[in-house]
């Protein structure tokens, strides 16, 4: 029973941190093109950064539990088959990694104008 509330749970945060992610995406309109691409390489990065052993995860001494996520924990394994999110860091580290490809791509298109 306490496993199936553990999934249950964190099928919960997951799936609230897609919508929110989905929904400040789509305050202007229609999701176009560029912006899945951004959302894309943005998905990656994260889960790329929360692997990386001295950036993307701490381990908590006390309790032994691992935080993963870069520049916020996003998710938090608690041993066994326990994992849970923490409150919006999945969403500041999408939108953080959204952020600064979109000004890469800016600085990049003014640098080299597409004609």
């Amino acid at each position: 029973m306490e496993q199936m509330l553990n999934v249950i749970t964190f099928i919960l945060g997951l799936g609230s941190n897609a919508l929110i992610i989905f929904a400040l995406l789509s305050l202007k309109g229609k999701i176009i093109g560029i912006k899945k691409r951004l959302s894309i390489l943005s998905l990656f990065t994260i889960i790329i950064f929360a692997l990386i052993p001295a950036i993307g995860y701490r381990v908590d001494n006390d309790f032994g539990y691992f935080y993963f996520g870069f520049p916020a924990e996003g998710l938090v394994y608690r041993g066994g088959w326990l994992f849970t999110f923490t409150s919006f860091g999945l969403v500041f580290n999408f939108f953080f990694f959204y952020w600064i490809f979109k000004l890469l791509l800016k600085i990049w298109t003014r640098m080299i104008p597409v004609k």
